[in-house]
């Protein structure tokens, strides 16, 4: 048990050892140093140095009798803020990072390449894909259509939560999408998001999708242990992949 009590401190910032003091405490409820060293089995020479830890996180508190000091635990009370504080540090961090993001999204690209390939790697991985091609969507021409190809049922239904975020910045800059999806796969059309797109059903078997958007072309796929993803910024490649698009589409099911 207490095992797993030291897994939930350390979630709040407290070391190993530290949670065994705390602990130990908890149970003996006040204790000499020479009992706490017995107890944990932490060496006479790092017991002050984690006692001391421990008093300024408001964990423990002691009275001197006979000059000697004698350490009791603090009420478990005292553990809620520990995680208030750790609350407030996190949104600090979040603040800063967040100032960060919006700084480097403004800083100025000299010269725009050609062309632009970038890989990606895991669940988070292919997020960020889509994070970076939500980003594109303000500078998309709106004359285009986003024109995507999906795969079996389960390449992409991990992310259909994801996706519904996407779907609603693409909504919200009155940008048209094109779908193509396996026959039977009904489900997206519930989602409200998904309301606008013209969706055609075709015998897919693949496990990658992919799809143009503007210049960008991008593949990916989730079914295997480490997902990966490629996001392509090269116009020759999106204007090449949109027109295989557009043959399949011509011989997909309307809805």
């Amino acid at each position: 048990m207490n095992k797993e009590f030291q897994e939930i401190l350390a979630k709040i910032g407290l070391t190993a050892q530290e949670s065994r003091v705390y602990l130990a405490l908890l149970t003996l409820q006040e204790a000499k140093t020479g009992i706490l060293c017995k107890e944990t089995k932490i060496a006479s020479s790092n017991i002050y140095n984690i006692l001391d830890a421990l008093i300024k996180k408001g964990l423990v508190n002691y009275k001197v009798q006979n000059n000697i000091k004698i350490f009791m635990p603090s009420d478990p009370e005292a553990l809620n803020e520990l995680f208030k504080e750790k609350q407030l540090r996190l949104e600090e961090e979040r603040k800063q990072i967040q100032e960060l993001v919006n700084k480097l999204k403004i800083k100025k690209i000299e010269e725009e390449p050609q062309s632009n390939y970038k890989y990606y790697e895991s669940i988070s991985g292919i997020k960020s894909m889509w994070h970076e091609i939500i980003s594109f969507l303000p500078n998309l021409d709106k004359s285009k259509i986003i024109k995507v190809y999906a795969g079996e049922k389960e390449a992409y239904e991990k992310l259909l939560g994801f996706y519904k975020e996407y779907q609603k910045a693409r909504k919200k800059l009155k940008i048209r999408q094109k779908l193509i999806l396996p026959h039977g796969e009904t489900k997206i059309r519930k989602f409200r998001e998904f309301s606008d797109v013209e969706i055609r059903y075709g015998n897919l078997k693949n496990k990658a999708e992919w799809g143009v958007i503007g210049d960008v072309f991008f593949i990916q796929y989730i079914t295997t242990k480490i997902p990966r993803g490629f996001l392509i910024k090269d116009p020759i490649f999106a204007e090449t992949m949109e027109q295989v698009f557009n043959q399949v589409w011509e011989k997909a099911t309307p809805k």
